[in-house]
């Protein structure tokens, strides 16, 4: 395009570089070439109009030095929205390289069952709960060697280590299946904790991102803690456990604000100092309702919404601020509630394994849409705008459903295993994990500039030809 312009408005239009690039029309064609309003023979000056007319006009010239070549293409805003064809997979991490130097011989790699992304980070747990966080590569970043092998260079993708890979402490408890559910990252001012729970002491933790030293152990429910839900701002988080309740707990704003957080200075692990927390111990509301173990949860600050989903076939809604009652759903198979997600806009979906389908409701208890699902369902995620639910499961596919029908927007293929877990970037990508240990990253492409230009050959045929 660069020498397109060159030749039209640019430096190529005239003078010695138009004569070596074949580009010369005739002599009245050219702006200035002659001054028809000064002429005052009528004879004269309409001849110079016709062979203006007949021969045409070349335009203005606009630059007297070489244009230079555009850039490479910016990201599309949302392109979810706007173009959800144009992000395809880009490129892929191997459970070998992710697990590098952290399994035996023979041993095969965990699933991934939890992905986050925050603050320039991505944060991945396995089944044998090792936390990896990596650097989370942008067009906006210079640098940065990429993990993966592609023969496309891709806007995206996962860089070094930010750490050294660390285990978590387990082992969870028997009767709590290890999935998205039970991990969360919570952002708070400049620090970034991991929330993990399902173990066996009736405990949820909050554990440094740093190291993966435990900071804060909250031990007030009854039985297992099932699940957990971060709230958007970083300001709450929600537990369900199997002894039916459902807890709502702050963040200590003293502790965080006074960043009261100080590191070893040898180690440089990160410590409390004593008496001090991430979360208030007590919880804000302790709310109650349901008849069997709570599977799910969900909290929305701009709501004013805490969401819980249960064995008992029954999803609850409680007012985040005041811990008030709003109302229940009910499944209308009568089964259990597996997942469930609530957009910024009001829609609640919820879905069962058991019966592989899915349920849209306002948050007014108004049953929207219904749609079957193929198989199983592992993990599922919002979209940044709220108009879209992605999902992920046992059929090895990426489904984008839209928010207010169920309808299916977009399929994306190319995984071949079923997925464990998933997350979605501010920018519209989506991080896939599966149950052999591999990492997809599913992202817009860069179209790469051909080396040979068209114009450019052109110009130097016509060139070769004109001196010969």
């Amino acid at each position: 395009l660069h020498l397109w312009i060159d030749l039209v408005f640019g430096y190529r239009q005239r003078g010695r570089p138009a004569v070596e690039a074949a580009n010369v029309f005739y002599h009245l064609t050219y702006e200035g070439a002659v001054d028809l309003e000064a002429m005052e023979h009528r004879i004269q000056r309409a001849a110079i109009e016709d062979q203006i007319a007949n021969f045409g006009q070349t335009p203005i010239q606009l630059f007297r030095k070489k244009h230079p070549r555009r850039g490479a293409p910016i990201p599309v805003s949302r392109p979810l929205y706007y173009a959800p064809a144009s992000i395809v997979l880009t490129s892929s991490v191997s459970a070998s390289v992710l697990s590098q130097g952290l399994l035996s011989a023979g041993r095969q790699s965990p699933a991934i069952v939890f992905i986050g992304v925050t603050d320039g980070k991505v944060v991945i747990v396995n089944g044998g709960f090792t936390v990896l966080v990596k650097t989370w590569l942008t067009p906006f970043q210079a640098g940065g060697n990429f993990t993966f092998s592609t023969p496309q260079d891709s806007f995206f993708g996962i860089g070094a280590d930010i750490t050294s890979p660390y285990r978590i402490g387990g082992p969870v408890a028997e009767n709590v299946d290890l999935t998205s559910h039970c991990f969360g990252l919570l952002q708070c001012c400049t620090s970034c904790y991991l929330l993990s729970c399902g173990h066996w002491d009736n405990s949820f933790r909050v554990i440094s991102l740093n190291d993966g030293s435990l900071l804060q152990t909250n031990r007030k429910h009854k039985d297992i803690v099932s699940c957990l839900s971060v709230s958007v701002d970083g300001s709450v988080v929600v537990t369900g456990s199997l002894d039916t309740t459902v807890m709502v707990w702050d963040v200590d704003p003293v502790n965080v604000n006074k960043r009261m957080l100080h590191r070893g200075a040898q180690n440089n692990v990160e410590r409390l100092a004593k008496g001090e927390t991430i979360l208030f111990d007590k919880p804000r509301h302790v709310l109650c309702g349901h008849d069997d173990a709570v599977t799910c949860v969900a909290v929305s600050k701009e709501l004013d919404l805490v969401i819980s989903g249960s064995k008992d076939s029954t999803c609850i809604i409680h007012t985040l601020h005041e811990g008030r009652y709003v109302r229940t759903i009910e499944h209308p198979l009568h089964s259990c509630i597996s997942n469930l997600a609530v957009s910024k806009h009001g829609m609640i979906a919820i879905f069962s394994n058991d019966d592989l389908t899915f349920f849209l409701y306002s948050v007014n208890g108004k049953h929207l849409a219904t749609d079957e699902s193929n198989g199983r369902i592992n993990s599922t995620y919002i979209s940044s705008c709220g108009e879209f639910l992605i999902c992920g499961g046992d059929q090895s596919q990426v489904f984008v459903r839209s928010m207010y029908t169920l309808d299916v927007v977009r399929r994306y293929d190319g995984i071949g295993v079923p997925i464990s877990a998933l997350a979605v970037t501010q920018e519209d990508c989506f991080l896939v994990g599966t149950q052999e240990g591999n990492l997809f990253i599913y992202s817009i492409e860069i179209q790469q500039q051909k080396k040979t230009n068209f114009l450019q050959t052109l110009m130097t045929r016509s060139f070769s030809q004109s001196t010969s």
